[in-house]
């Protein structure tokens, strides 16, 4: 059986005014490198074996601050990124509603029909990023790892593990360093815990 925490990056200065990220490689405030102190000095896992990141920085950043508690090396995996939102990158939401009306709607109730120009569809985001997922659980038996990603790439794999549709994806929550656990036996998975933000307590 292998665990698994799953965990979003910390606060960036793009979250605090609702501005589309992507691809996009933005740093952490002090309060995002703060939260994933906490995140580090309360990890639910008391044991890890290997440490897993999107490459952009955001993640990598708080991937490294948990991984000096471990006395671990940072495995960066490109296909933890998040997904690319192609022209809508650098827009606020309500730019995004300013302009284009329509997909704004989609965005937040038919993701799974949002077609952006030069942007991945959350079909192909959530193919890579769960084909991620098993490669890294493929990697280990019988250890607990940590993947630090993104909240709309979080959402897609959950959505991936609990057979939901991607049109429901913003029911799960993603805060900024929220906790899943997930476990995975022989290809049969069980979560635990969605979005635990405990250790920000």
């Amino acid at each position: 059986m292998v665990k698994i925490m799953l965990t979003r990056h910390g606060k960036t200065a793009w979250n605090e005014i609702r501005k589309v990220q992507g691809h996009s490689d933005i740093e952490l405030t002090a309060e995002g490198v703060a939260q994933a102190e906490l995140l580090a000095k309360n990890c639910p896992l008391e044991k890890v074996s290997a440490i897993y990141s999107s490459d952009l920085s955001r993640a990598k950043t708080t991937a490294e601050i948990l991984a000096k508690k471990f006395n671990l090396p940072v495995q960066l995996e490109k296909n933890l990124r998040e997904v690319n939102f192609g022209d809508l990158e650098g827009k606020t939401l309500a730019e995004f509603e300013k302009a284009d009306p329509q997909n704004f709607y989609n965005f937040f109730n038919k993701p799974d029909e949002l077609k952006i120009k030069n942007a991945e569809t959350f079909q192909e985001l959530q193919t890579r990023a769960f084909d991620a997922v098993k490669k890294i659980i493929a990697a280990h038996h019988d250890e607990n790892i940590i993947i630090v990603a993104h909240g709309a790439i979080n959402r897609v794999i959950l959505c991936s593990i609990l057979e939901i549709p991607i049109r429901k994806m913003w029911s799960l929550s993603q805060f900024n360093t929220a906790v899943n656990l997930i476990r995975c036996d022989e290809g049969f998975f069980t979560v635990d815990l969605i979005n635990g933000t405990a250790h920000l307590s």
